[in-house]
């Protein structure tokens, strides 16, 4: 990296890596990673590309305190100096970049989202009630965060259409490692984030920035759906499925989400 360090945003420090030159892009990790799932996106060539991790994950710690990570991405762009950047945000990640699009349209020169949903939107047959849901919740309650991390590296990295024995077993690895630090201090995390009122889904009409909508082919049904509604509503181009990859496009699919990612950049 070329660069790395803290910045200070409310209780805590926020860690960040900064690499290359060019037009800005910051990248926003979804709740099941930390800023390494953008390993393979920074030093993107020509551009100044920027990741951190966000409270709880990663080497940012969790000290309680309330926060949204819109604000938290403001905090790093103003420490580095950063006017406008493009936003790429995946997940949870890409609520927080549809966040700051509405609240802080000047800051955002694009939008890329990846297998995002936007908060308050619901799917046309509703959510699905994935079979594997009341485990997780069982292990989580019990703290028994090993096996949370098990079942969400099965439906988040491999998806539900393949198994882990389909993944590099050394993305699953790296997988286990994001996702299990943040598993306990989630339920307090959740108590002083600061949502957006009202919900996202009904401030989409206010955001301008171009914006480019990504999805892994064996992402879950609902984020496939939410894919083709966010492009219809916010892109003039439609939603990029990378093939062979899942939640975590830019990490299982480097390559190709780069290309896509590119292309994009130079668009706009």
């Amino acid at each position: 990296m070329d660069d790395s360090g803290y910045v200070p945003a409310g209780t805590t420090q926020i860690h960040y890596d900064v690499a290359g030159n060019g037009k800005a892009v910051v990248f926003l990790h979804a709740a099941v990673a930390d800023s390494r799932m953008w390993r393979g996106q920074m030093g993107l060539d020509g551009y100044r590309t920027i990741a951190f991790d966000q409270r709880g994950f990663g080497q940012t710690a969790w000290v309680p305190g309330p926060y949204a990570n819109r604000n938290d991405a403001l905090a790093v762009l103003d420490h580095l100096g950063v006017e406008s950047a493009v936003v790429v945000g995946c997940s949870n990640g890409g609520e927080a970049a549809l966040q700051l699009a509405v609240v802080a349209p000047d800051r955002v020169s694009g939008l890329v989202l990846v297998g995002a949903a936007a908060r308050g939107w619901e799917p046309d047959a509703g959510w699905e009630d994935d079979p594997m849901w009341n485990e997780t919740v069982a292990a989580f309650k019990a703290g028994d965060f090993d096996t949370v991390v098990d079942i969400e590296a099965q439906v988040w990295l491999a998806g539900p259409r393949r198994s882990l024995d389909d993944i590099d077993p050394d993305l699953v690895a790296l997988f286990r490692d994001m996702d299990r630090r943040p598993q306990s201090t989630e339920s307090e995390r959740n108590e002083y984030v600061e949502t957006l009122e009202p919900p996202t889904n009904h401030q989409l009409g206010q955001i301008e920035a171009a914006t480019l909508v990504v999805v892994g082919e064996h992402d879950l049904n609902n984020l496939l759906e939410s894919a083709h509604y966010l492009a219809g509503l916010l892109s003039d181009r439609a939603a990029v499925i990378i093939d062979k990859a899942a939640h975590l496009p830019s990490l299982e699919q480097p390559k190709a989400f780069n290309e896509v990612l590119s292309t994009f950049l130079q668009a706009i």
